[in-house]
C-alpha cells in the first residue's frame, strides 16, 4: 500500500479533477462525508456544490487563521487488484481518522483505469473550529498512520507478499528472500524456518524445507536468458547504470538488483528480477557483470537514435507541439514523436498549483527552475514548461494567467536554428536529459549570438 500527500491547492481542484473522472466513466464517489447542509437531490449533487461547500467551511466566520490553499488531497493505492474500491474506503476512512481530517468534510473517489486501484482523497485543512490542522512533518505523519492502519491487515498483507514470491521461478533461497525485501518484508532465519517481519514485528513464519523444495524445482528459462541479453545489448551502450536501471524496469518489468560489499562502491555481483515474466535469474546467467558495467563498444548514430527515441517515448506527449520541443531536445528526426496520451488534468493542476504558490511567494524565475528541475522552452511565439522529473510538458498560458518575467531566466527558442557545430555535439552526446537541455540551451544562444554578429557586420558593409 503506498499514501501519498499531493500538493495543496487554492481552490478544491481536486474535486473537479474526480469529478471529471467520473463523467468519464473511470471513477466512482465512494463516501461523501460531513456534507451536513448539503442533501441529494433528484439529480444528485454537483461538484461545484461540494466545491462551494469545501471553500465555504475553509473560509467561515469562525475561521480563526488564513489559510490560503485549503485543499488537502491524498492519494492511496494497492498493488495491482488485491483490494477492492470498499477495502480501499475502508483503509481511506481509517487514515483520514488519524490525519485529523475525520470530522472535516471529505469526499473518497475511486479510480481503477491504471495498472493499480486507488482511491483520492479531498478535505480541507480547515477544521470545525477554524484552526489549521496540523500538517507539521505531515508526510512522515502520513506513512505512520498508514502502517497503523495496515497493522489490522497485516496478516492477510504478509500471506499475498509470500504467495507472490512463491509464485517465482528461484534457484536459491537468497532469490527468495530478495522477492520478499523488495515488497518491504525483512527475512530472519532461525534454523528452521523464515521469520517474516513487518512494521516491526514477527508477523508469520515458513519451513526452510518448503522454500528448498521449490528451488530444487527450478529451470533455467533459456529462451528468456537470450531475450535478456538481447535487450541489455540493445540499450546498455550510452547509457549509464542508473538510467539502464530505469528503462529495463519501466519499458520491460525487469529489474536489475546490484549487489555490494559493506563500504564498497562498486558491486561484486547482480540479480535480474523479471517480473514480467516472474523470473529470478543470477546476472551471471545472462551477462558478465564486467561486461555489463562498461559500454559495448561505440555508438553508433542508428543505436542513439533509438536510445533517444526510447527515452523521448517514456514521457507525456499530448500535443504536436510537445512532440516538436521533445524532438528538439533529444535531436530526433522530425516526425519521429507522436501525441501517446490526452491531456492529464491532474498533472496539470499540480504544476499549475506549484506555479502560481511560488509566483505568488515572489520567488525568482531561474530558482522555480532549478528547485523544480524545469526548463522553459518558445514554440511559435507560446511558451511551454518542461518538466523533466514528470516527464512532461505544459503550455505556460494553461497554467498561471500571470506573466513570469521571462528576461530573468534561459528561454531555449526553439524556433532558432542551430549552428553546425553545436548540432554535432548534440549529435554526439550520450547525455541524459538535463545535459541535453543544457547542451541545447548552449547551443541556441551561440547561434543566436553569431546571428547577430552577421547581422551587424552586413549593417558594416552597407555603410
Amino acid at each position: 500500500m503506498i499514501v501519498k500527500i499531493l500538493s495543496s491547492a487554492a481552490t478544491f481542484s481536486g474535486v473537479q479533477y474526480n469529478e471529471a473522472k467520473i463523467a468519464k466513466g473511470t471513477a466512482q464517489l465512494l463516501a461523501s462525508e460531513n456534507f451536513s447542509l448539503l442533501h441529494l437531490g433528484p439529480s444528485g449533487i454537483a461538484d461545484m456544490d461540494y466545491k462551494g461547500y469545501l471553500q465555504t467551511w475553509s473560509r467561515a466566520d469562525n475561521n480563526r487563521q488564513t489559510v490560503k490553499q485549503p485543499q488537502f488531497h491524498a492519494v492511496i493505492s494497492c498493488e495491482g487488484r488485491e483490494k477492492d474500491a470498499y477495502e480501499l474506503q475502508d483503509i481511506a476512512q481509517q487514515y483520514l481518522e488519524k490525519m485529523g481530517y475525520g470530522e472535516n468534510p471529505y469526499l473518497i473517489y475511486f479510480h481503477s483505469d491504471t495498472n493499480n486501484n486507488h482511491v483520492h482523497l479531498v478535505s480541507s485543512r480547515v477544521n470545525a473550529e477554524g484552526r489549521k490542522i496540523d500538517d507539521s512533518f505531515e508526510r512522515t505523519r502520513s506513512q505512520q498512520a498508514m502502517k497503523e492502519v495496515l497493522q489490522q491487515d497485516v496478516g492477510e498483507e504478509m500471506r499475498s507478499n509470500v504467495n507472490k514470491a512463491l509464485g517465482f521461478n528461484f534457484s536459491t533461497a537468497a532469490q527468495f528472500r530478495l522477492l520478499l525485501e523488495g515488497q518491504g518484508v525483512k527475512v530472519e532465519d532461525d534454523g528452521i524456518s523464515y521469520c517474516f517481519i513487518k512494521y516491526g514485528r514477527i508477523v508469520s513464519a515458513l519451513d526452510k524445507a518448503e522454500v528448498a523444495e521449490k528451488a530444487a524445482r527450478y529451470t533455467a528459462p533459456e529462451a528468456r536468458v537470450k531475450q535478456l541479453r538481447a535487450l541489455i545489448t540493445k540499450y546498455k551502450p550510452g547509457l549509464e547504470e542508473k538510467e539502464l536501471k530505469a528503462l529495463l524496469q519501466t519499458r520491460f518489468g525487469v529489474e536489475l538488483v546490484f549487489h555490494q560489499a559493506k563500504g564498497k562502491d562498486t558491486p561484486y555481483g547482480y540479480t535480474l528480477i523479471d517480473h514480467a515474466k516472474q523470473q529470478v535469474l543470477k546476472g551471471s546467467q545472462v551477462m558478465k557483470l564486467s561486461e555489463l558495467l562498461h559500454a559495448a563498444g561505440p555508438v553508433s548514430a542508428a543505436q542513439r537514435q533509438a536510445q533517444r527515441g526510447e527515452q523521448a517515448s517514456q514521457w507525456t506527449i499530448t500535443s504536436q507541439a510537445e512532440a516538436r520541443i521533445l524532438q528538439r531536445v533529444f535531436h530526433l528526426h522530425a516526425g519521429s514523436l507522436k501525441v501517446n496520451s490526452p491531456k492529464d488534468e491532474e498533472a496539470r493542476e499540480y504544476a499549475s498549483d506549484r506555479l502560481n504558490s511560488m509566483l505568488a511567494n515572489g520567488k525568482a524565475l531561474p530558482d522555480m527552475l532549478e528547485s523544480n528541475g524545469w526548463s522553459i522552452a518558445r514554440l511559435e511565439g507560446q511558451h511551454y514548461l518542461i518538466d523533466k522529473r514528470e516527464k512532461a510538458i505544459h503550455p505556460i498560458s494553461e497554467l498561471t494567467t500571470r506573466r513570469p518575467d521571462y528576461g530573468t531566466a534561459p528561454v531555449l527558442d526553439m524556433d532558432r536554428e542551430l549552428s553546425p557545430q553545436a548540432s554535432r555535439q548534440l549529435e554526439c552526446s550520450n547525455g541524459a536529459v538535463t545535459e541535453l537541455l543544457q547542451l541545447l540551451a548552449e547551443g541556441l544562444h551561440q547561434s543566436g549570438w553569431s546571428a547577430a554578429q552577421e547581422r551587424k557586420n552586413k549593417r558594416k558593409l552597407k555603410r
